[in-house]
């Protein structure tokens, strides 16, 4: 398995090398590969059969993709669709997989939003809407921007104002967009230089889906979802702040705030969440456990022991309070204690045989004399607690819904 995961890594960063000559080669040649685009893609097929015989359909696809995103990218000749026929159909020829038509439309899609042509942007992606959100919205933008060609500025602000037809077509598209809950993995794979157009459009979407259907949840959810991906704290932080207000009773807002709070290291902030997850759900036991979580955090005795008790009030799984008490001697480094517990865990639990290892490497590393490998440990700990926690709350629910 090693040697295997190995060979796809190496094969991987050749693949890369591979593409970033021929992205070079087109910057440098625009001119001519337009002028043959034949002989070019001939080249690229060469190249990629020559050096990666056993690569699979999917890869060699994508590559192709990549590449014919690049050649329009570079092309002075976008506005021109017999040139842009001409691409699409060299592109074609040049994949393996049956639905080879999709990547290439996307491309070609993706390529006319970014110089502004959302009208013929349309013609390539609607299709594909359903695909991937950023696709979606996407779709959804091009109607909107449309939309605002259909009547006059100042038409607006009259209370006669009706949405017109692209106007509706935007609607229909984000109201389809949250039923069908489409993945955000597509638009990636085209390694697009400067994708900043296209969040622009996402979030433009999102925050008129928000203005248009206020108890939509979806564009929350899609969006920090995209917040988490992109590393976006600014955005995030605002959606986090809007679902908190408009879904005050849903316990997945107040979670994502509690541990906003703890990213940004505002203890105060979290144990606000805290009290009032307890309040509105008192019969559950995540509340406990994220209060759980904070004393871990904040390493003072006197609240990790009201939260243990509450805990084991409540009914909280013997393998997650053993598991708590073992981080919370680690993180006060009682180290005699800590090895001591993770061994009655470990007698207690051999199913958690493969857990207990890990966190015994962890613990070695956090009583390190080398200040960075610990922090980095702790960390790891904190994490690794907190997945395998609320997997064992989620088979809780699972069993009692």
């Amino acid at each position: 398995m090693r040697e295997e995961q190995l060979s796809d890594a190496v094969i991987y960063d050749k693949l890369n090398l591979l593409k970033r000559d021929f992205f070079d080669y087109i910057g440098r040649n625009t001119v001519k590969v337009d002028a043959n685009l034949p002989v070019f893609y001939g080249y690229v097929i060469s190249a990629l059969e020559k050096s990666f015989p056993n690569i699979t359909d999917e890869s060699y696809d994508e590559f192709i993709d990549q590449i014919t995103f690049k050649v329009l990218d570079a092309s002075v000749n976008i506005g021109n669709f017999e040139y842009i026929r001409k691409v699409i159909a060299n592109a074609i020829r040049s994949k393996k997989q049956k639905n080879a038509d999709a990547g290439i439309n996307i491309v070609v899609g993706i390529k006319l939003l970014k110089s502004g042509d959302c009208l013929h942007a349309l013609e390539y992606l609607k299709a594909y809407s359903m695909i991937d959100t950023k696709i979606g919205t996407a779709v959804a933008h091009c109607y909107f921007v449309l939309s605002l060609k259909e009547f006059k500025a100042d038409d607006k602000s009259t209370l006669s104002y009706r949405p017109g037809e692209m106007e509706l077509l935007a609607r229909e598209t984000l109201l389809t967009l949250a039923r069908r809950k489409p993945p955000l993995n597509i638009l990636p794979q085209l390694e697009i230089d400067n994708p900043e157009f296209i969040e622009n459009m996402f979030w433009q979407m999102i925050f008129l889906g928000l203005e248009w259907f206020p108890s939509e949840k979806w564009f929350l959810e899609a969006g920090l979802e995209n917040a988490l991906k992109t590393h976006n704290n600014k955005m995030r932080k605002q959606l986090i702040v809007i679902g908190a207000e408009r879904f005050y009773n849903d316990i997945k807002f107040l979670r994502e705030m509690y541990y906003y709070h703890l990213e940004n290291r505002d203890a105060g902030g979290a144990a606000g969440i805290v009290n009032q997850l307890m309040k509105q759900y008192p019969d559950d036991l995540e509340p406990i456990y994220l209060g759980l979580r904070l004393s871990l955090l904040l390493t003072r005795k006197i609240t990790f022991t009201s939260f243990r008790r509450l805990a084991r009030g409540k009914g909280m799984p013997s393998q997650i309070v053993e598991i708590i008490d073992f981080s919370f001697d680690l993180l006060n480094n009682d180290k005699t204690d800590a090895f001591n517990r993770i061994q009655d865990f470990e007698k207690e639990y051999p199913k958690y045989q493969y857990y207990s290892s890990l966190l015994r490497y962890l613990a070695t590393d956090i009583f390190s004399i080398d200040e960075m490998r610990s922090k980095r440990a702790k960390k790891a700990l904190l994490e690794s607690v907190d997945y395998f926690c609320l997997e064992e709350l989620n088979k809780i629910k699972k069993v009692n819904p």
